[in-house]
């Protein structure tokens, strides 16, 4: 089967704590078409070495000073080659055999515009803290100002991407959502897959950690602004009604019923003991 060619970046600063997780967890997929790039914001706690040790595995890395995750993104994109993109940010985590998975349903889906899955909430160990089941993305809820996808676990066509523009370089935290909405803006095409494939790691110094104790990332001024060019008529009370009514569907198709069921048994675990391709394995 002619795989398509999968380009990975991961931005990273100063993560040295959980740099060697993402690393493995995305060079342990075993894809014999990935492309993978880090870009170091000229970090100063060890990563750059943890990188070094993995070079010859890369296809591309560099460690210098940038104007953020955004910036270090298209940097990484701009060196980039493959058909589908993705980035992994360097506290989150590929789950085994995910590569595999989004190139399988691109071919069997005649190349949809993005692929997205299901996503983990890890916690700084690694363990388990909760399951994140979703339904497909569909423009009824995205219109709405509901966008229901989670890196690590989207992939897009880099024709798209480039189609679009890419990243905004003013928006640091919401920036995913804006190309989203630039994306879905373009008639695209999305495909789900109902697995499990990537762990999200909620920690302290995590900007989405911070950004949620100060309330929802929806009420972010980057996350208003970009609702505010993109959803037609939109108010903060709308977006409300539309996330509670979004709870509301996710109740009666059993998602958060699942996902509970799902997460018991192994709540608590390191996730790598779940998926059992250990990221200590082959790298």
């Amino acid at each position: 089967m002619n795989l398509p060619r999968i380009t990975v970046v991961t931005p990273s600063f100063n993560q040295v704590t959980y740099l060697p997780e993402t690393i493995k967890s995305v060079l342990n997929q075993n894809y014999p078409n990935l492309e993978y790039i880090i870009i170091d914001g000229a970090s100063t706690d060890g990563s750059v070495d943890i990188i070094k040790e993995y070079e010859s595995h890369l296809s591309y890395w560099c460690s210098e000073k940038d104007a953020g995750q955004s910036d270090a993104i298209m940097k990484g994109f701009f060196k980039s080659t493959g058909e589908l993109f993705a980035w992994v940010n360097s506290d989150d985590v590929l789950f085994p055999g995910s590569l595999n998975r989004i190139a399988q349903r691109y071919q069997q889906r005649k190349k949809p515009d993005i692929i997205t899955g299901n996503v983990i909430y890890i916690d700084s160990e690694g363990k388990i803290r909760r399951f994140v089941r979703i339904p497909p993305q569909g423009r009824f809820f995205f219109y709405r100002g509901v966008w229901h996808v989670s890196a690590p676990v989207v992939f897009f066509r880099s024709a798209l991407f480039r189609e679009v523009g890419g990243l905004n370089l003013q928006y640091h935290l919401c920036m995913d959502l804006d190309v989203w909405a630039r994306m879905m803006n373009a008639n695209v095409r999305v495909a789900h897959i109902k697995e499990y494939m990537g762990g999200f790691r909620w920690h302290e110094a995590s900007r989405s950690t911070a950004a949620s104790k100060k309330g929802s990332v929806c009420s972010h001024p980057e996350a208003v602004e970009i609702f505010s060019n993109y959803v037609p008529n939109y108010s903060a009370r709308k977006l409300a009604l539309w996330r509670f009514l979004y709870k509301s569907y996710q109740i009666v198709n059993l998602n958060y019923v699942r996902a509970h069921f799902h997460c018991k048994p192994v709540r608590g675990k390191e996730w790598w003991q779940v998926f059992p391709d250990d990221p200590s394995g082959s790298f």
